[in-house]
């Protein structure tokens, strides 16, 4: 119930909440699971340290955006947009660039964050053109 009338009175603001949670959820997985146990995951530590940095980043921003509600919310949202896909990309590209020690746990993780990331982003698309 709260979280409807949070996300009702907070339209369309609400999708820069909706994307704070997922870069928090990305963050608070890399500090608390991937990075203690990185030897199952594979990914080289400054990686994961790098991928929690842009994680942090869209946090912020998402969040700040949230709080602001800026009058103009599209150019900020497409900001949002386009961090997300950046934080894909990079982390596509450190995945393959480091295939050949990545465990089958860390393939599992990264490949299906991309696909969360890119269903968000599918959303955040059909938000902006409304």
């Amino acid at each position: 119930m709260f979280l409807q009338k949070l996300f009702y009175k907070s339209q369309p603001y609400s999708i820069f909440f909706l994307d704070a949670i997922g870069a928090s959820i990305s963050l608070i997985v890399l500090l608390i699971v991937i990075i203690p146990f990185q030897s199952f995951f594979g990914m080289p530590m400054i990686v994961l340290y790098q991928l929690g940095v842009l994680a942090l980043i869209m946090f912020t921003f998402s969040s700040l955006c949230f709080y602001w509600k800026p009058k103009h919310w599209k150019p900020f949202l497409l900001g949002v947009i386009f961090g997300n896909l950046t934080y894909c990309g990079v982390s596509m590209y450190f995945l393959i660039e480091n295939w050949n020690v990545i465990q089958p746990l860390g393939a599992f993780y990264f490949i299906w964050e991309k696909f969360v990331i890119l269903a968000i982003v599918a959303y955040e698309i059909i938000v902006l053109k409304k």
